[in-house]
């Protein structure tokens, strides 16, 4: 039987997110998108990673150690997996609006080092670096030696270019409307900007939208969002629609030439005080992890790399029969109140969409 998988998750606290007005989080942050994405909900299905109290990570726990509700409601458990071996889709987003040529270098050599460990022959990375403009440094690929390569290019400052076609298209064409421009169609400002949200949605629509298994973008972040064209909204409609995980490195200070480093420390906060960017990668089932430091930043990509290939999944299909579209929330727990689990919280009960016709001679 096949069977159609349609999450629109998202992880979200009380203060984030009300079960019963799931787009309040945007109107902290900007407007609502006024389209919802259509699923199609058979099987609810999740990935997740545990870590203990001494933030280690736990891979090996039976389905019993795992219990799901959802609006809780307690809901029957139906597949249960370990995925370190399953494919996976994986984008590194590298902030490179510093002139400072060493953080490049530390930037570049930190990712490579990450790709070489993250990547098998199974799975693929692609690399994005973003400032006032997104440039797609290298495509989708297996090939650690091209990947390799390609961060090289951003730690000697090159202006990237993956390819004759991506440098000839004049911008991309998001969902719901509105153009991103990349590679060389808008020039490189100066000033210091950080073109975040429009490099998640970039990559997100078009290196991950269409494909299988686990998908997730790593972002490494000098400072928050500045002068995008897509809004923290459209950056999170983005990730939930594909089912992407993201983690954020934000970076708060450098480790060598301090005082004339440009690492800039301001970001967005919301009217809680709360960081944005943290919100959007809990919101996808990832985590933000405060790097202090540009030479710690190697660690904390071992770190994400590890939890990327110890994550486990389950599937569950909701007592609650009723498409009604609305948000439904996903509590996954575990007997051992030593334990967290890291997941998306929730999802969009969208009917699936009437089957097409058949055809008539």
């Amino acid at each position: 039987m096949s069977t159609r998988v349609g999450l629109s998750v998202v992880a979200l606290s009380l203060a984030l997110l009300p079960p019963a007005s799931p787009q309040s989080f945007a109107q902290d942050n900007a407007a609502a998108p006024a389209q919802t994405y259509q699923t199609q909900v058979d099987l609810v299905s999740v990935y997740f990673t545990v870590r203990d109290d001494q933030k280690r990570l736990v891979s090996d726990l039976p389905q019993q150690s795992f219990s799901v509700a959802e609006d809780g409601q307690p809901q029957i458990v139906k597949f249960f997996a370990h995925h370190s071996d399953v494919v996976l889709n994986v984008g590194v987003l590298l902030d490179t609006g510093t002139k400072m040529p060493w953080i490049l270098g530390e930037e570049a050599q930190a990712s490579a080092l990450f790709l070489k460990h993250v990547v098998r022959h199974t799975d693929l990375g692609f690399i994005v670096s973003y400032s006032s403009r997104v440039d797609i440094v290298q495509l989708p690929t297996s090939d650690i030696g091209l990947l390799r390569d390609a961060t090289a290019t951003v730690g000697s400052a090159q202006a990237p270019s993956a390819s004759p076609e991506e440098s000839s298209e004049p911008s991309v064409s998001l969902p719901g409307g509105g153009t991103v421009g990349t590679n060389g169609k808008r020039p490189l400002n100066q000033d210091r900007q950080a073109h975040l949200y429009d490099a998640l949605r970039v990559s997100t629509h078009r290196y991950l939208e269409g494909e299988v298994g686990r998908k997730a973008v790593v972002v490494v972040a000098l400072s928050g969002d500045s002068h995008s064209e897509s809004t923290m909204a459209d950056a999170l409609q983005a990730l939930l629609e594909t089912d992407v995980i993201a983690y954020v490195l934000q970076i708060y200070d450098g480790s060598k030439q301090r005082d004339k480093c440009d690492v800039l420390h301001i970001y967005e906060k919301d009217s809680h005080g709360e960081s944005t960017l943290k919100k959007l990668a809990e919101a996808t089932g990832g985590r933000m992890l405060e790097v202090r430091g540009i030479d710690k930043l190697e660690a904390a990509l071992d770190e994400i790399s590890d939890e990327l290939h110890h994550q486990y999944s389950l599937g569950y299909y909701p007592e609650n029969k009723n498409w009604d579209g609305k948000f439904r929330k996903i509590e996954i727990s575990t007997a051992d109140k030593d334990y967290k689990v890291y997941a998306r919280k929730g999802y969009y009960a969208n009917h699936p969409p009437p089957k097409p016709a058949a055809a008539t001679n």
